[in-house]
């Protein structure tokens, strides 16, 4: 009798709440084994001193497919579901967020904590269009992964934590809608206009003041202390290196308690946090 109870109880349940996969780690849970190791050290040192310097949870997550997960009802409720079920962020906060990535479903979404306002949520949406889907689509899923991540601390994460409203993104060329009969005219103001666009993008990626290129890596090691009579602390000396030229900036040295539930590996969780379907998705 007792055994024909739970079977009708676990049937009761929604499917996705059955078959929800659990975490490994806080930062990132490669299931579909798509981030080289380098990549997977940079998001997890990137991802550790978001948390150690705002308290936002980031997560990072890869995954075959939704079927196999109970997620054939879509992947934004899919996405939903499982940032639910994790609890990422925090409780009261509710500014944590999940870049899921479903390797056979073709589909990647930027998952918001019901903390975030909207232009958040368009601000994601341009990450997915012009940082991550480009390199999908090319097959450099890992680089589209770690860069993807590193926009949404950058430009998400660390602005909202620090009570700053996130701007609003710009337009690009394909949001305006130019008449046939006055495209000729408009067209060298459109091509201008792009150029401008190209030009702040390639701005806001941090050069290399030795060389110029873009795409510094950033880079750390850690270091567990414990002092007579005081807690055990873990020191992290963090800095950026640049993959062309070998440059390399100076060391900052900070200070976290071990316990931080923001490490990958050991002790610590998620902190609860929700989300009300924030975000934005895309295909490739």
């Amino acid at each position: 009798m007792i055994r024909a109870l739970i079977v009708l109880l676990a049937l009761a349940l929604p499917a996705g709440a059955q078959d929800l996969p659990d975490w490994q780690h806080t930062s990132i849970n490669d299931f579909a084994r798509v981030l080289t190791q380098e990549d997977t050290q940079v998001l997890d040192q990137a991802l550790i001193a978001l948390h150690d310097s705002t308290g936002v949870q980031g997560t990072v997550v890869t995954l075959t497919d939704r079927a196999g997960y109970g997620g054939a009802d879509g992947l934004e409720p899919f996405a939903t579901r499982l940032f639910n079920h994790w609890g990422v962020g925090d409780a009261e906060r509710n500014d944590g967020f999940m870049v899921l990535m479903l390797t056979g479903d073709r589909e990647v979404r930027i998952e918001l904590g019901a903390g975030y306002p909207a232009s958040a949520n368009r601000i994601a949406g341009r990450i997915i269009d012009d940082t991550i889907l480009p390199d999908f689509r090319t097959g450099a899923m890992s680089r589209g992964l770690r860069e993807g991540t590193l926009d949404v601390i950058q430009m998400i994460a660390r602005p909202h934590a620090a009570g700053e409203t996130p701007p609003e993104p710009r337009r690009g060329i394909g949001d305006f809608l130019i008449p046939a009969g006055v495209f000729a005219f408009f067209g060298f103001v459109i091509v201008q206009i792009g150029r401008g666009l190209i030009g702040n993008i390639m701005q806001a990626r941090q050069p290399c003041p030795n060389c110029g290129g873009t795409g510094l890596i950033a880079e750390s090691e850690s270091r567990s202390d414990s002092l007579p009579g005081g807690a055990p602390t873990r020191r992290q000396v963090i800095w950026r290196r640049c993959a062309r030229c070998g440059w390399t900036s100076p060391r900052e040295t900070r200070s976290a308690p071990v316990s931080s539930p923001s490490r990958r590996r050991g002790g610590g969780g998620f902190g609860g946090g929700r989300s009300s379907g924030g975000g934005a998705s895309g295909r490739w």
